[in-house]
């Protein structure tokens, strides 16, 4: 495999673990066989209030093999008292730098991070990268040693330098389908969720089915709309970017599909909305008129809530089951859509709601909202 087919292979491979956790280990092989290197660490996480970390997504794998001991023992017994954190919080959005210059002389003397975990991880002759993530948030990406003769090299720097983008991509992407809770879903499942928008285009970039949040929003015509089948944006500016995203994440001209972000504007709203559209391969058991060549998903730009129902069961008195129609109400879902995801009537959601209200001293949906999203972050231990 030469380098370049071997880049487009990952890309392939990362596109593709954007939205199946199960192609992550074969990106991550992958990555550590171009770049020549041991192994990889990948974390994506923001910080909540009260000084909580919450992470979305941990990997670590060595020699080929996802090492979960390692994720678990890292953050359990190292992350808190980790020296090179504070340093690496600080490095500028996309600056690769060697893993040793995270820890001082004295430090790479006595800290357990760097003498037990990082050298039984093999990063310590690596390199680190801290990236800006949606919404605040950081990803880190550590790059284990080297498995060429003299070290790291300039094309290793270069490969990785180049799969920065497409990282922060796959994070993007991530990032969308789980606050969506559209995690592992299947091209045909994300057409049934209500949380956001879902339009999947075909090889010619013309829509090919959308669920029934997207096609709202195109019926509305106020940020993207419809136009013989072409998705177009309403805005002259937003619309040559959104042409630009479809045309490299279709891939055209021989050029590697590629995906990309962008936020739209609406003219009725001061929000925008978020598009990301992901490239998919393609599926040989799928007729060509068929096959699904890219995934757009669109969303309000804010980004919804997310409230552990154990805390809201906690701080407003409600049954377990109470609390989930609460957090799912307040998460935007309407009566009909949580009697179709809880298997109830929506009388029987009602009649609950009615309950909810009584606990709580309220008497509108709108208040209710309002209550659960003022708990948002609190951390379990908090209650």
């Amino acid at each position: 495999m030469t380098p370049q087919n071997g880049f487009e292979r990952i890309l392939t491979l990362l596109y593709e673990a954007a939205l199946d956790d199960a192609h992550w280990l074969a990106a991550a092989r992958l990555i550590n066989e171009v770049s020549q290197t041991k192994s990889s660490f990948l974390v994506f996480s923001e910080r909540c209030r009260y000084s909580r970390v919450e992470t979305f997504f941990a990997r670590m794998t060595v020699h080929g093999q996802r090492r979960e001991d390692f994720e678990r023992e890292y953050f359990r017994d190292f992350f808190p008292r980790d020296e090179g954190m504070p340093r690496f919080k600080r490095q500028p959005d996309g600056q690769l730098v060697h893993t040793g210059d995270l820890y001082s002389d004295p430090e790479k003397k006595t800290s357990k991070s760097y003498n037990l975990i990082a050298r039984d991880a093999h990063v310590r002759n690596g390199r680190v990268v801290r990236l800006d993530g949606p919404g605040g948030s950081q990803i880190g990406w550590v790059v284990g040693d080297s498995t060429a003769g003299g070290g790291w090299g300039s094309g290793q720097r270069s490969v990785i330098a180049d799969l920065l983008p497409h990282l922060r991509q796959f994070v993007r992407v991530r990032r969308a389908l789980s606050d969506a809770e559209a995690l592992g879903s299947s091209l045909t499942d994300l057409l049934d969720n209500h949380r956001f928008g879902v339009i999947q285009l075909d090889r010619q970039g013309r829509i090919l089915v959308a669920n029934d949040c997207a096609r709202g929003l195109l019926r509305q015509g106020d940020g993207l709309f419809d136009r013989d089948g072409c998705l177009l944006a309403r805005r002259k500016a937003d619309n040559a970017e959104l042409q630009r995203l479809v045309a490299r994440a279709l891939g055209p001209s021989g050029i590697k599909a590629a995906g990309g972000s962008m936020t739209v504007g609406q003219r009725s709203k001061r929000m925008r909305l978020v598009v990301h559209l992901n490239p998919v391969a393609e599926r040989p058991w799928e007729h060509p008129s068929r096959s699904v060549a890219a995934l757009v998903l669109v969303a309000d730009a804010e980004r919804p809530a997310r409230v552990d129902p154990g805390i809201v069961a906690a701080a407003l008195g409600l049954t377990p089951s109470e609390s989930r129609l609460a957090v799912m109400l307040a998460a935007g879902y309407s009566v009909r859509t949580i009697a179709a995801r809880t298997e109830r009537t929506e009388g029987t959601v009602r009649w609950h709601l009615q309950k909810i209200y009584h606990k709580t001293h309220i008497s509108r949906q709108a208040e209710l909202v309002r209550l659960v999203l003022s708990l948002e972050g609190v951390p379990v231990s908090e209650r």
